[in-house]
């Protein structure tokens, strides 16, 4: 595609990505029959100048499909949908380009969408119900939207373990106590920063918080 690939913040790593299903190109598809039709028309009549007039009309609609055409499929290729370690994104646009980008951990679920046609053709739609001001936000033509689904609500879990796994090292740090010695430990003052914001996040309860305060003070 024309901008390949979606750009990566540091540390993060791609997950899935795709352009949308090829259902983006059905109105493409039934004005190329449209136009066959006219060129078929054409070649079964013998009135001169209805031919002719069927040529022209049939050349100039040639023209027109030829050039959708093209404009939808560079279209096409700069649509992308995205899921990587840390967000949900996508972007589209020629000259203009836009997009959305969700962090994982503002989602709040997913759902996808399937007629019976889209379950046939692999397609559908996908919703993403986050927090924040934008509200839902709704993808359309995504190839295997379960599939898609099913890696989004992986790539939370595994985000929500990461943020876990951070908390309790951190938690654990603050509680056991770390040597004020040599240049690479933690101050006094940072430990009590760490623990005062591990407590305002929830993840110190009130009466380890107290606990651990004492200690660091005591420590001075």
């Amino acid at each position: 595609m024309a901008a390949a690939q979606l750009d990566l913040m540091p540390g993060e790593h791609m997950v899935l990505s795709g352009n949308p299903h090829w259902w983006y190109f059905w109105k493409q598809v039934v004005a190329g029959i449209g136009v066959l039709a006219l060129l078929f028309l054409l070649f079964s009549i013998d009135s001169d100048w209805v031919s002719t007039a069927i040529t022209w009309v049939a050349a100039l609609a040639f023209v027109v499909w030829l050039a959708n055409t093209i404009y939808v499929l560079v279209q096409w290729r700069t649509t992308r949908f995205a899921v990587t370690d840390q967000r949900v994104a996508y972007q589209s646009g020629i000259i203009r380009r836009s997009g959305v980008s969700i962090p994982l951990n503002r989602i709040n679920n997913v759902n996808f969408e399937q007629s019976l046609i889209a379950r046939i053709l692999n397609n559908g739609v996908v919703t993403i119900e986050s927090a924040g001001e934008t509200g839902d936000s709704v993808f359309e033509n995504i190839p295997n939207p379960e599939k898609v689904r099913t890696v989004i609500f992986g790539q939370m879990e595994a985000d929500e373990q990461a943020d876990s796994d951070r908390d309790a090292a951190a938690i654990r740090d603050a509680l056991q106590g770390q040597s004020l010695g040599g240049s690479s430990g933690p101050t006094a003052q940072s430990r009590l920063d760490e623990l005062e914001e591990l407590h305002r996040r929830g993840s110190v309860s009130d009466e380890e918080f107290e606990i651990k305060r004492r200690q660091i003070v005591e420590d001075l």
